[in-house]
């Protein structure tokens, strides 16, 4: 009676204040179903983002990206959008099953297949740069580009096809190459969002603006992938070596990049100099480290490193491979930097 009392009061009868409630019921009911069903969209976008084919459009009948997809899966989005190109920003994998399906597809189906070796988790080579540079010039339209999750390698080289050729804004292309896609800027995969920083970087320095042209201009002569650019010089090798004893070659390394060497005591971090012993076979059977110490090496400057090659117990013609190292990214060579190559000779 106390409710209905001030209910009265208030100028409300028993069935207003039922009615009230029942809308109210409804209202909410209609609110969870709201709640459950973006929840759902936005579950079902997240699995096709992050574990299905990532299809997404690029430019409207000109380019598009996706994850590995399978053969089926490939030959119907080539159908579908009228595909001339496969960007396969993996690399050429022959014979993992993946690439020999991808390969049968696109021989049958007539149209181009492009390998272009990039990696999720260290800056793009400057070789391998310019070599997608060249295939976005003279390639038959649309495309395709792909890596095996679509998110970072393919999202790199979608931001690269809109700075190069439409007039989307760095900011807008930059966003290719975001969570939408499935990329996130942690751990490794930062070193793709490290390679725009460095354009930007560049573009302040010189003053400029970002166009197409600039953009080529940088790309194609200007990108420097950091630190990892080195000129190596041999500067004292032994002519013959006894098997079984150490002997110790003496490298000049320069820093030709465009960050300082930040070298380190241990061997999980920190910029090094790293040998490659390989017999007459090509089989690696040894290897050596130098650097291993605190310093830092400005960009443009040189320091002089003593590597030890262990011992050999058996008597002949050794490779020797020199490069310095990223111990959190990579060796230089796979940035496009040259490492140093000799002979070695054990009696």
């Amino acid at each position: 009676m106390t409710v209905a009392l001030v209910d009265l009061k208030q100028g409300s009868s028993p069935a207003t204040v039922a009615s009230d409630r029942r809308g109210a019921s409804c209202w909410g009911f209609v609110l969870r179903g709201c709640v459950l069903g973006l929840c759902l969209a936005l579950g079902t976008e997240a699995f096709r983002v992050f574990l299905g084919s990532n299809l997404h459009v690029i430019l409207p009948g000109h380019a598009y990206r996706s994850a590995q997809l399978t053969a089926n899966e490939l030959e119907q989005v080539v159908r579908a959008y009228g595909i001339r190109t496969v960007i396969n920003l993996r690399g050429c994998c022959d014979p993992w099953p993946w690439y020999l399906e991808e390969s049968r597809v696109t021989h049958r189906m007539q149209i181009e297949q492009e390998d272009i070796c990039f990696s999720s988790g260290r800056l793009p080579s400057t070789t391998e740069l310019r070599h997608l540079v060249e295939v976005l010039d003279r390639t038959e339209y649309p495309v395709l580009f792909h890596c095996r999750r679509g998110a970072d390698r393919t999202g790199l080289a979608s931001v690269i096809l809109l700075l190069l050729h439409t007039d989307t804004s760095f900011v807008g292309a930059r966003q290719q190459l975001g969570l939408r896609y499935g990329h996130l800027a942690l751990a490794r995969a930062a070193f793709l969002d490290l390679f725009l920083d460095f354009y930007a970087e560049w573009l302040g320095k010189q003053g400029l603006t970002h166009s197409r042209e600039v953009f080529r201009r940088w790309a194609e002569r200007e990108y420097c992938p950091g630190p990892c650019r080195s000129t190596l010089t041999l500067l004292e090798k032994p002519q013959f070596v006894q098997h079984g004893e150490p002997c110790v070659l003496h490298v000049q390394a320069c820093n030709d990049g465009i960050r300082p060497w930040r070298m380190r005591a241990g061997v999980n971090a920190g910029i090094h100099l790293c040998l490659h012993v390989k017999d007459a076979a090509g089989i690696d059977v040894a290897q050596a480290r130098a650097g291993l110490f605190d310093a830092e090496v400005p960009a443009g400057q040189n320091i002089e490193l003593a590597l030890v090659v262990p011992a050999l117990p058996v008597p002949g013609r050794y490779h020797l491979l020199v490069d310095m190292i990223d111990e959190q990214q990579s060796f230089f060579f796979q940035t496009g930097s040259e490492p140093l190559e000799t002979e070695l000779n054990v009696r």
